[in-house]
């Protein structure tokens, strides 16, 4: 895979690294995914299996991808504010990837897992320019406190069926009252850390990125 170690700026001066996968058929402009990790108090960072794996699959499918280290995460500057702040970092990633040479700036996809999920659900009205959204093991009171039930834009949500910090079954009867388009899946038997079940998980988003982004796929038939 072609990876670049990049550095932005935030407000304030603060440098974040990140790691933005190319395609190797990049003769054309390519559609890009931002990726958003889980909870760096719980070990979550950009090097996260569920999130390279993503990365990985969708660099197959010809999707171009950014994954970054929140704010006090890995060599990223500043420091963590449990949510606070880091909407500034995902709309950092966001205005980067924008700037890569061979991004298709009108076919965005924004991906979050867990705390990742989190934020992007805080400050959806911060990333208008995205055509998807990717919500992977959300907080239920996340969900339920922002502005999704009225996004127009492709969402999925995935879950594990035993996640003990996100309930399948809860997170369902809240997404009865979401408009559509909005896609469900549940992972059998998968954990919140989908221990196993990475592959699986990161074929369901790209799947769903190659239809809503009107990707050509070039894997192999």
């Amino acid at each position: 895979m072609h990876q670049t170690a990049i550095d932005f700026v935030v407000a304030k001066d603060i440098h974040l690294e990140g790691i933005f996968t190319k395609p190797n058929n990049s003769y054309k402009r390519f559609p890009t995914v931002v990726v958003c990790h889980p909870h760096p108090l719980l070990g979550g960072n950009m090097e996260h299996p569920l999130i390279t794996t993503i990365c990985r699959i969708a660099h197959r499918e010809n999707i171009g991808s950014l994954r970054f280290n929140f704010r006090g995460v890995g060599r990223s500057e500043g420091v963590f504010s449990n949510g606070d702040q880091e909407q500034k970092d995902v709309k950092a990633a966001l205005k980067i990837s924008k700037l890569m040479p061979g991004t298709d700036v009108t076919r965005l996809a924004l991906l979050g897992y867990s705390f990742g999920a989190s934020i992007v659900l805080q400050g959806l009205h911060r990333y208008k320019d995205t055509k998807s959204l990717v919500l992977i093991s959300p907080p239920i009171a996340s969900v339920l406190k922002s502005r999704i039930i009225k996004d127009k834009r492709h969402k999925m949500f995935i879950v594990g069926q035993n996640d003990g910090v996100v309930s399948s079954i809860e997170l369902q009867r809240v997404l009865d009252h979401i408009q559509h388009p909005v896609r469900f899946h549940e992972i059998q038997n998968a954990k919140h850390d989908f221990l196993g079940e990475t592959e699986e998980v990161a074929e369901r988003v790209v799947e769903f990125l190659l239809e809503t982004l009107e990707v050509h796929s070039i894997s192999p038939s």
